[in-house]
């Protein structure tokens, strides 16, 4: 008995780690054949290690979201490894970083400098533009598919900081919505998720530096805890599944009631 997404074709960029590699991990045990995206080759090659290890199909693609001809080669990756593309999640993006190879500032627009806001859009927005506008065609010729793109709580409700970050986010809901309205006749669907506060190497030395911020990370989510990877993964598979076969056009918050 095959998985939900047997024998599918997904590229999941920013998968070398964090919510990338859940998501990939879980496609994988599902019955999917993953191309592994990330600017770190290393990251790639461990991923791909890992999930092949275990038994799963999974192949590397490095590249640069933010570069337009990175972002065809690793969709030719897709196309040359298992002959077409079934599922493009979006998922590589900036922003609270922990790592100094990807630092930016995060704070209101008078001290954003232009830099970060172009370096912000470049990899939140034009990333997803970029897979978007070359890999939709990709999508089609296989009859359909799915489109998952990463955006943020942010990108629905205000921030006395990391404006930059929420305006890209905010950008991204829209654009996939607008997606959704244009190619569901040729059967693609498109959502966006929007994570809430979630444990990765991305925010876990920023936002979740002391027991402090955590306790009120806590006290402002209903749930009262913080995400993981893996939530955002299994809402990732529901939408690339066939059990999200309704669901096109939306902004998907999983943020425990956050923005309840």
């Amino acid at each position: 008995m095959g998985g939900q997404l047997q024998d599918r074709v997904a590229i999941i960029t920013g998968s070398g780690r964090g919510q990338g590699l859940s998501a990939a991990k879980l496609f994988v045990s599902e019955g999917a054949k993953v191309v592994i995206n990330d600017l770190d080759e290393q990251s790639v090659k461990n991923a791909v290690n890992e999930i092949t290890s275990a038994g799963g199909t999974a192949v590397p693609a490095v590249g640069d979201v933010s570069d337009p001809a990175a972002v065809e080669r690793v969709l030719q990756v897709a196309q040359d490894s298992f002959g077409g593309l079934d599922i493009l999640y979006n998922n590589a993006g900036i922003g609270y970083s922990a790592t100094e190879r990807m630092s930016i500032g995060m704070g209101d627009i008078l001290s954003t400098s232009i830099e970060d806001w172009q370096r912000t859009l470049d990899i939140n927005l034009n990333g997803v533009f970029y897979f978007c506008k070359f890999g939709i065609p990709q999508l089609a010729e296989r009859g359909g598919g799915v489109i998952i793109n990463t955006a943020s709580i942010a990108a629905l409700r205000g921030g006395q900081n990391a404006h930059a970050y929420g305006a890209s986010k905010a950008a991204i809901v829209q654009l996939t919505k607008s997606i959704a309205v244009t190619y569901g006749k040729q059967g693609i669907r498109a959502n966006a998720i929007c994570p809430g506060v979630i444990d990765t190497e991305m925010i876990h030395d920023t936002m979740l530096s002391d027991e402090a911020r955590v306790t009120a990370i806590r006290q402002r989510t209903p749930i009262g805890e913080i995400g993981t990877a893996d939530d955002i993964a299994a809402t990732a598979l529901f939408l690339a599944s066939d059990a999200g076969k309704f669901i096109t056009g939306q902004a998907v918050a999983v943020d425990g009631g956050m923005t309840a």
